[in-house]
């Protein structure tokens, strides 16, 4: 090779170092290394299908996101978008509860991860469940007066409700709501099913199995009648029933039309009057008719006595005692009969004869049509209550009446 040649070949080599190094100050003048953060980075869910073969499901959070910084040549950089990001979590191998979830992140080549936050996913697990809740009945609108409805029949009475279990927790009750506008007649609906928690708002997020069910509910006719009091057997002579009380007088019964149509009364069980000695109030049993019952079938009703022990009484008396009614005006009985003297003997409670005088008796001879001559009159005691006549002795006087 000549000289010449050698000293061409040194040259282009020594400018293409100078090139080169030019190329390189150029280079990092112009595009220097920088840093990105990229925000909101969605995160893959890696191996979702084994939370799901365990029964879990995800409850928070719902969109986790990631932000990252990245550094390198500001034209590499520049071009990075979340796209280009890849962050993930791995999911299998949990259980039940609050667990915190590392976070993987891949980057193009080009750039390197300086930091991104959170290092980890807060993830709430729960497990789906299933079970079985009872349909309740709830009615809105009002039966016209005189109406009431009877007990609900659901079908089917209960459904599955399935979800997560704190949703599926909330549920407090399952209800079908019936309106019972201007209803005479026996109701039969089908009515969808709401689920409501504890202050009776909706309860979103959970399966129902069923959403409808079928609703029969009976309206029945109201009607007051009075109470009749049975009673069977007889005190002893030496007690007195001084007074009862059925309380209430009246009871609300329902029924059809029909079956209340020929009822006036209601009549309770027969109640043997002896067994009321020392009791003051007794609750009784209602004899109820056939497809009739009670429109509040707590209701009691009580039989309140005032049972005394009785005693008796005799007062003496002689005819001048007596008041002598209907007699004429022109006869007069003869005075050694007015001196004939008899007896009264009266029963009644102890509280009412102890405090009794013969003045309080009201004893008459009635001489209606009777002209002068030898007679047969007998007496009688008016009836003031409290007490009753148990022997008049003798009952019937022979007397004279002579004009005057």
């Amino acid at each position: 090779m000549s000289k010449e040649k050698e000293n061409d070949i040194t040259i282009k080599i020594f400018a293409l170092i100078i090139a080169i190094i030019l190329w390189s100050y150029v280079m990092s003048e112009e595009n220097p290394t920088i840093t990105k953060e990229i925000r909101n980075v969605e995160i893959s869910l890696l191996n979702y299908s084994s939370l799901e073969s365990q029964g879990l499901v995800i409850m928070e959070p719902k969109d986790p996101k990631i932000n990252i910084k990245i550094a390198g040549k500001r034209n590499y950089v520049y071009g990075i978008e979340k796209k280009d990001i890849l962050a993930s979590v791995d999911l299998s191998g949990y259980d039940e509860g609050n667990v915190k979830v590392p976070i993987y992140i891949e980057v193009p080549s080009e750039v390197r991860i300086v930091d991104y936050y959170p290092k980890e996913i807060l993830f709430k697990f729960e497990k789906l469940i299933r079970k079985e809740a009872v349909v309740s009945v709830e009615t809105v609108g009002n039966l016209p007066q005189g109406y009431v409805i009877g007990e609900p029949i659901v079908k089917p009475q209960s459904v599955y409700i399935a979800g997560p279990r704190s949703w599926v927790n909330l549920v407090t009750n399952v209800v079908a709501t019936v309106d019972l506008t201007n209803k005479t007649e026996d109701i039969n609906v089908t009515v969808p099913i709401k689920l409501v928690d504890e202050n009776g708002d909706d309860v979103r997020g959970v399966e129902k199995e069923q959403n409808l069910v079928d609703i029969f509910i009976p309206v029945y006719k109201v009607k007051k009648v009075p109470i009749e009091l049975q009673t069977e057997g007889q005190l002893s002579d030496n007690y007195e029933i001084m007074d009862i009380i059925v309380n209430p007088s009246e009871i609300e019964i329902q029924g059809k039309k029909e079956d209340l149509k020929n009822i006036n009364s209601v009549k309770t069980k027969p109640i043997d009057i002896n067994e009321l000695i020392g009791k003051r109030n007794v609750v009784v049993e209602l004899e109820l008719p056939e497809n009739v019952s009670l429109t509040d079938p707590d209701k009691q009703v009580t039989i309140t006595l005032n049972i005394e022990e009785s005693r008796t009484a005799t007062f003496t008396y002689t005819l001048g005692d007596v008041n002598i009614i209907n007699l004429a005006p022109d006869l007069i009985i003869a005075e050694e009969d007015l001196n004939k003297p008899f007896e009264v003997t009266i029963r009644g409670s102890s509280s009412k004869i102890g405090t009794m005088k013969k003045e309080d008796l009201d004893i008459e001879l009635d001489l209606q049509g009777l002209e002068a001559g030898s007679h047969q009159a007998k007496l009688s005691v008016k009836d003031k209550g409290g007490f009753s006549v148990v022997n008049i002795q003798p009952e019937t006087f022979s007397i004279t009446l002579k004009e005057e």
